[in-house]
């Protein structure tokens, strides 16, 4: 039956299989079967298949056992092993992926395609009409057992104005490009890119020049190790005569730029805004110079000291008010506090339907960074 797998992946299907037996109801049955789905055309020799017998019939999993399974090959996937099996059968089979781990990248893009999955972590996603079946199970987020690689991690200062870049400016660019404008070397500029890729964040000619990026799961995975709190120096404050009148007074201010709720509602209104959170070159001197007064609770406006000194760049003009690029806006937002979540959430919708309000339209209008050295 499952005699042609190495025994890593007949481990797999069998411990994926005495999972659905320990929560399926005690009535129905789960067994490995052939490996082989008749068609009017003949048969096809898939992995495994995996039947659900319950008291209203029978189900069928059609199973692909993967070792280690990245977004991009689950993103290949799409268009092969998964849409093929459901032109095969698609009323009576569903497919099921089954690995010792799932990245929750993998798991977004698996669920989004209708492909079922199993993770030895616990991760798992069943949906199927026949029987009628929904499961769903939390397990690890981060891989027990990581593969020991030389790839750039989306974490830190550097990762972040990379993220920004290619957010902020429309595809096709090369590594040069990126490096010039990012002020990162071009060893790691091409090492992120490399990890990227492999997410199915990006995607790449042969050559390795850019050529489209999936701008929101971008901004969602910067902000799985970003925290506007955390990762800026964020400082609390109470405005005494609110957080409106506050802005009203920053305009013509070039130390300060507007994030968070005041600025994510000028492109995408959720709910009046009642947090100020503002970049500040320097934050004392700027809560000294609005009469801000210190404050743990209560607080009206934060205070934030930047990560890095992206924060600055491609930031927009409104009113004589300076606002950061709405990519910056979003992470802020995204992983803030109160009703900045779905800010966030709101603009980053705005931010897909109205690209070509805010992003640059390609790498020649991004300022070389030399120049804008020479400029300051």
């Amino acid at each position: 039956m499952t005699g042609n797998l190495v025994p890593e992946e007949t481990e797999l299907l069998e411990r994926a299989a005495a999972w659905l037996r320990s929560i399926l109801p005690p009535t129905w049955t789960v067994a490995i079967a052939d490996r082989t789905v008749a068609t009017p055309g003949g048969t096809v020799q898939i992995d495994v298949v995996i039947n659900v017998t319950t008291p209203q019939g029978l189900g069928s999993f059609l199973v692909e056992a993967k070792r280690n399974l990245t977004p991009k090959d689950a993103e290949q996937m799409f268009s092969g092993m998964a849409r093929r099996y459901r032109q095969l059968n698609p009323y009576t089979s569903a497919t099921l992926v089954v690995a010792p781990w799932l990245s929750s990248r993998t798991r977004e893009m698996l669920a989004a395609e209708g492909i079922n999955y199993i993770d030895l972590t616990g991760n798992a996603r069943i949906e199927v009409a026949s029987p009628g079946l929904f499961l769903s199970y939390q397990g690890a987020d981060r891989d027990p057992q990581p593969a020991p690689r030389g790839k750039a991690r989306v974490r830190g200062p550097k990762a972040g104005r990379l993220v920004r870049f290619l957010c902020d400016v429309t595809p096709p660019y090369s590594v040069t490009k990126v490096a010039l404008a990012t002020r990162l070397t071009p060893g790691y500029v091409s090492r992120l890119l490399e990890s990227l890729d492999s997410e199915a964040l990006i995607e790449r000619t042969k050559r390795g020049q850019v050529v489209s990026t999936d701008v929101p799961g971008l901004l969602r995975r910067w902000t799985e190790s970003y925290d506007v709190f955390k990762t800026n120096r964020s400082q609390t404050f109470v405005a005494p005569q609110g957080p409106a009148h506050l802005l009203k007074r920053l305009v013509d201010d070039g130390h300060i730029a507007v994030t968070g709720s005041f600025a994510a509602v000028r492109l995408a209104p959720v709910a009046a805004p009642a947090l100020l959170v503002t970049y500040a070159r320097d934050t004392e001197t700027t809560a000294a110079a609005f009469g801000l007064l210190p404050a743990d609770r209560g607080a009206n406006v934060v205070l934030l000291r930047p990560f890095d000194e992206v924060v600055w760049e491609r930031t927009m003009m409104e009113n004589g008010i300076c606002y950061v690029s709405p990519s910056q806006v979003a992470a802020d937002c995204l992983t803030g506090n109160g009703r900045m979540p779905s800010e966030g959430e709101a603009l980053v919708t705005w931010m897909v339907e109205n690209e070509a309000e805010w992003r640059t339209p390609s790498v020649r209008d991004v300022t070389p960074v030399e120049e804008r050295r020479g400029a300051s």
